[in-house]
Parts: C-alpha cells; sequence; structure tokens
C-alpha cells in the first residue's frame, strides 16, 4: 500500500512547490506515496481574521492517519504556524520534514541563506563597484530574513563598507510594505543608493515597478536584486539578478529521505542546500541572449494563457450566479452537480467540494457554530466528482478528507485540500488534484477560491434575508392575541382564495362569527376573561379550519372564515364542530362566564359575480340575524 504524505504549503508559495513537485516525481519511488497537499492563502498583507479562516486548514487532518509529514515551514507566511505544525507531527511520531526552519525532533532540509546572497553581494560590490545599498528585508523576525540580511552586512564589512540602519527597510515579504519603503528610499535627501538588493523576489518587483512609477529607468539609475528565482521575475524586464534554491532538488531529497526513514534506515537531522546567485539584466549585467529567447517563450505563451484566463473568469460568472441565485443548500448542489457535470475543464476528475453538516442544515447557526460542528462532527460533500463522475457514495470526515480517495488505485494521487471560510470561521473545503487545468496551468487559484466563498456567502445572506423577510411578513399578518390572521392578512389570504374559487369550480365560503354578549363578559368578569373569551373561540375555529380554509380576526370579537367547500353540509359541520368545542370549554368550568357565539354563513353564486367584501356582508347580516333571535330569547339587545 502506498504510503500517505500530508504537505504544508502556502498557495502564493506554489511555483516552489511545483518545483519540488518536479524533483520528487523523478524519483524512482514516487509511485510508492499519494501526497495531500494542504493550501492556504495566509498573507502578510492580509487581516488576521482572514489569515486564521486560510490557516485552518492546517488544522483539518489528523497526522496519525499520514506516514510522513512535509512542511514548508519557512513559508507558510506564519512561522509559528510552521513550526507548531513541525511539533505536532514529532509529538504524533509521525516522520516529519520541515524545509528551511530547523525544530527539535524533525528532519530539516536546510536551504543556505548565506551563499547565494553573499554571491549577490560580493557580485554587486566587486563587478558594479557599490558602495551604498539599500536592503529591504521580511519580517525583523523572519529566520530566513534575518540570516539574508546579517549576510550583506558581513559581505559589505569584508569590503571595507557598511550597510547603515538607515538604509535597512522592511518589506514583510510583500508588496504594500516594500512599495512604501521604495518610496521612503526614493525620498532619501542622500539621494538614491547605488543598489537596492531585496530579499526576496516578489518585494525586488514590487520595489522595481514603484520606481518606474516615480520615473526612474531601470537598471540605469540603480541596480535591483531579489531572491527566490519565481518566474515573473525572469520574464520581467529587466530580468532579476537573484538567488536559486533550487527546489527541484530539494523535492528529489524530501523522498530519499522519507525512502530512508520508511526502510529504517539512519537519516542526518539537518541537511543544507546550497543557494547560488543566478546573473540577470537587473545588476546591469547582459551576459548572453537567454533573457530575450526567455522572453520570446513567455510571449509565445501569452494568449493562451489569457485565454485560460478568461475561460476562468466566465467560470466564475458562472459559479457566481449559480450559488447567489440557488433559493436554498438543496438547490445549490442540484445546481452545483449539473454544472460540474458539464464543465470540469478547469477542475479536473476529480474534485469536491465538502461542507461542514450545520452549515447545510441550519442556515441560522452562526459561524463559530459551524466551524465548530466541522472539527466535532463529519461533514457533508456537496459535489463529488471521481474519475470524471459525479457520485453520491462518498462520506467525507476528518480522517477521510478527499471523499473519493482510494489508497488501492492503480496510480498515486497527488491532491490539494483549500479551506472554505467566512473570515477566521472554517464551513469547509475544496479539493482538487494535480491534473487538473487550473493546477497545470498555474492559473489564480485564490482569486477563483475567494470569488467562490464570496457567492457562497451571499447566498447565505439570502437565505436568510428571506426568512426574515418571511417571518416579518407572517407576524405582520397574523394577529398576537389569537394566532389567526389579522386585516392585512386577510388581505393577502383570503383574496386570492376568492379568485381560485371564481376561476374553478368550486364553492366559495364566507362565515362570520360573532361572540355573544361580549360587553357583558368584559363589564362583569374583566377584561382579562374577555381576552380568554376571544381565544377560546379563536382555538376553536382553528382546530377546525381545512388546510386549504383560513381563520381571521376580523375585528375585536369578530371572526372570519374563509375557504372552498363542496355544499353546505360542509360549511354546517364546521358551525357545529366550532360551536361542540365551545361548548366542551363551557362544561369544563374553567372560565367563570358562559361562552357562545353566533354565526352565519354564505356560499358564493358565480352568476351573482359579488365581490369579496359582498359576500362578508351577507355572512355578517346571517350573522346578526342569529343573533338577534338569540337576544330576543334573552330578553336583551345587541
Amino acid at each position: 500500500m502506498r504510503k500517505k504524505i500530508a504537505v504544508f504549503v502556502n498557495g502564493y508559495g506554489l511555483e516552489a512547490l511545483n518545483s519540488t513537485l518536479k524533483g520528487i516525481k523523478k524519483s524512482e519511488t514516487f509511485s510508492d506515496y499519494d501526497f495531500f497537499i494542504f493550501t492556504s492563502y495566509a498573507s502578510y498583507d492580509t487581516p488576521d481574521n482572514y489569515n486564521q479562516g486560510e490557516l485552518n486548514i492546517y488544522g483539518l487532518p489528523k497526522f496519525k492517519d499520514y506516514d510522513g509529514i512535509l512542511v514548508f515551514t519557512n513559508a507558510l507566511n506564519s512561522v509559528e504556524t510552521g513550526i507548531a505544525l513541525v511539533k505536532q507531527a514529532v509529538a504524533a511520531c509521525v516522520p516529519v520534514i520541515s524545509i528551511g526552519i530547523d525544530v527539535e525532533g524533525c528532519v530539516c532540509i536546510d536551504i543556505d541563506n548565506f551563499t547565494g546572497m553573499r554571491e549577490i553581494v560580493e557580485h554587486l560590490i566587486e563587478a558594479h563597484d557599490v558602495k551604498r545599498a539599500a536592503f529591504i528585508a521580511g519580517y525583523k523576525d523572519h529566520p530566513e530574513s534575518i540570516a539574508r540580511l546579517e549576510t550583506v552586512k558581513k559581505v559589505f564589512i569584508e569590503h571595507g563598507l557598511k550597510l547603515q540602519d538607515s538604509d535597512i527597510y522592511y518589506g514583510n515579504w510583500g508588496n504594500v510594505q516594500t512599495t512604501e519603503a521604495t518610496k521612503k528610499i526614493a525620498a532619501d535627501p542622500c539621494g538614491l543608493p547605488d543598489a537596492i538588493i531585496c530579499a526576496n523576489d516578489i518585494m525586488a518587483l514590487a520595489c522595481s515597478t514603484e520606481l518606474t512609477h516615480l520615473g526612474y529607468n531601470l537598471p540605469e539609475d540603480v541596480i535591483i536584486t531579489g531572491y527566490d528565482c519565481i518566474s515573473s521575475g525572469q520574464t520581467f524586464y529587466p530580468v532579476l539578478t537573484t538567488v536559486t534554491s533550487d527546489y527541484e532538488s530539494i523535492g528529489y531529497k524530501c523522498i530519499k529521505v522519507f525512502d530512508s526513514i520508511f526502510s529504517g534506515m539512519e537519516v542526518p537531522h539537518k541537511i543544507l542546500m546550497k543557494s547560488k546567485i543566478v546573473i540577470g539584466e537587473s545588476c546591469r549585467c547582459h551576459n548572453g541572449a537567454g533573457f530575450d529567447i526567455t522572453r520570446r517563450e513567455y510571449g509565445r505563451k501569452t494568449y493562451a494563457e489569457s485565454l485560460d484566463r478568461s475561460n476562468l473568469e466566465s467560470s466564475e460568472r458562472t459559479l457566481t450566479n449559480i450559488i447567489t441565485d440557488s433559493p436554498d443548500y438543496d438547490s445549490l448542489r442540484a445546481n452545483l452537480r449539473d454544472y460540474y457535470a458539464n464543465d470540469r475543464e478547469l477542475v479536473g476528475d476529480d474534485f469536491y467540494i465538502v461542507m461542514h453538516n450545520l452549515y447545510i442544515n441550519n442556515v441560522m447557526a452562526s459561524d463559530e457554530e459551524v466551524h465548530e460542528n466541522g472539527i466535532n462532527n463529519s461533514s457533508t460533500p456537496v459535489i463529488s466528482i471521481k474519475d470524471g463522475k459525479i457520485t453520491e457514495k462518498v462520506t467525507a470526515d476528518r480522517s477521510r478528507i478527499v471523499p473519493g480517495y482510494d489508497p488501492d488505485s492503480e496510480v498515486n494521487h497527488i491532491y490539494y485540500i483549500m479551506p472554505l471560510h467566512t473570515g477566521k470561521w472554517n464551513y469547509g473545503y475544496m479539493v482538487t488534484h494535480d491534473g487538473s487545468l487550473i493546477m497545470r496551468e498555474h492559473l489564480d487559484l485564490n482569486a477563483y477560491l475567494e470569488k467562490f466563498m464570496l457567492a457562497l456567502r451571499i447566498q447565505r445572506s439570502n437565505i436568510k434575508l428571506r426568512i426574515f423577510n418571511d417571518r416579518l411578513r407572517e407576524i405582520s399578518e397574523i394577529d398576537t392575541m389569537t394566532g389567526l390572521y389579522n386585516r392585512f392578512g386577510y388581505e393577502n389570504k383570503a383574496i386570492p382564495i376568492y379568485e381560485d374559487s371564481i376561476r374553478g369550480n368550486t364553492l366559495l365560503m364566507v362565515m362570520f362569527i360573532d361572540i355573544n354578549l361580549m360587553k357583558q363578559i368584559n363589564d362583569v368578569f374583566g377584561h382579562m376573561n374577555g381576552d380568554a373569551a376571544i381565544r377560546i373561540t379563536a382555538s376553536a375555529i382553528k382546530s377546525n379550519l381545512k388546510n386549504d380554509w383560513i381563520g381571521v380576526r376580523f375585528g375585536g370579537d369578530e371572526f372570519l372564515i374563509i375557504g372552498s367547500v363542496n355544499s353546505n353540509d360542509e360549511a354546517d359541520n364546521l358551525k357545529n364542530a366550532i360551536n361542540g368545542a365551545i361548548d366542551k370549554v363551557n362544561k369544563d368550568g374553567v372560565w367563570p362566564f358562559r361562552l357562545s357565539i353566533s354565526s352565519g354563513y354564505i356560499l358564493s353564486d358565480k352568476e351573482t359575480k359579488k365581490s369579496l367584501s359582498d359576500y362578508i356582508k351577507d355572512a355578517d347580516n346571517l350573522m346578526y340575524e342569529t343573533k338577534k333571535k338569540l337576544h330576543a330569547e334573552q330578553g336583551d339587545k345587541r
């Protein structure tokens, strides 16, 4: 049986991951492993709440369900999270490789942050006569940022120079802070330094872009260097002079380490992978036509990539409409299945959307409750595509994160698992595989996920709003004392019944009911007992209504019943049933008063074409005749 390896990586580092996987696939034993890559898009430029929702994906797997753990500890955009994951694996006694940061109990494949950076600084000083440089670091407390900064300082000292503290800036590994740092560098009264050395390529590209916006020519006005050798830096103009850490070799080494561990062999605690300089144009070197070849190759792919992006955006728009237009979660599931059954080009033949049970079953549950439910209970696969076919015969929980995973299949798998969340609270995750177009062509997976989550958030809000509106409408239509419809409810409910009776072949029954001697009950027994008389009458009415009939509190002690009947007998039976219910209350002797009602009803006559108001007046008159007769017998007046 193949070994299961859980991999923890940041989505913004997928380029390094892809190089790592390239090295892994070169191993002779690659087919002996299945890889489950837990991917977040936590960013230093993103609010903490959102980052927490992204980072929560790393808490989804149970480490003991895996044979090995691989953590890109240096590149999760949260050093604390990376170290915690390694320690968790060590505590679970699962073999773990930590890339970039040494943690006790693991095998550390460490990246040499010194050699490549030393080569860059020596090249700048010796080949380009750099005397003054600015350094844009990552985070102050990040181990790699510290190592790269200290190397620059050391090489400057070795050459009789000094990196001034005032020339050290912190870009926090991203674009926003780097842009601000670049503005400060450009505004320095001493002018631009000879070179700006950046701790990674992303910051070097952000710095170059901002300086261009400010009107500078690169590389003529200033040298800019990076670190990491990402593809964007190699198709940029000027091509970045940078450092490569050779993640392909790191990937190959990872498999060899796992092979050794599973074979019972001893492995060293720490393995150092060398880094080296990659000369580009940004340091003013022009050593050959390789850059133009790279740019031409990139140019050839530009239109194809724009088509892929266009298809991605079209899919995002379609999905947004499908999700936001779905009135509930049953229809959402059906609509998504219909969509993915016909369009799997982006997501591939193994694709899953899994949501926490409480998210699906209770739209009014809080985000926190949904999150906790997902931790403690099984989840629902809303979409399950296995081997290109929609399937329902799958389950998901923390031990079976990929619903359709088959450990005994003929081929091995690489799955990507990504979080679905609202702020810091998670409600599910999405799974795709490395053969899907979105992964194969390195499309903007983060944008796809963000728009998917936004659409789900809008849909959930729409469902809640509809529920609230239905409740408000119900409240506005219902008489709070009796639970019968009020006059507003009468307008909304009775008129459609009347109109249906006109169009159909049924008779419309309108029955008017009034409590006898209501004033006497209030005067003698008090208004609390008067209210009780109204509620007893309403209860007698409600308990005898058919599903398609409505009861209305038409006034203080006046009631209407409207519904379709087949004959007078139905109406007579209703009158007798209501009177019977009231007689039972009188016999029970709970109340100090004796309750009785007068009622009258009329059936519709299509020949006369009366309005509903006309029928109500007729029923009221018939009721009044009954009441007059009763009062005459009792020597009283209405």
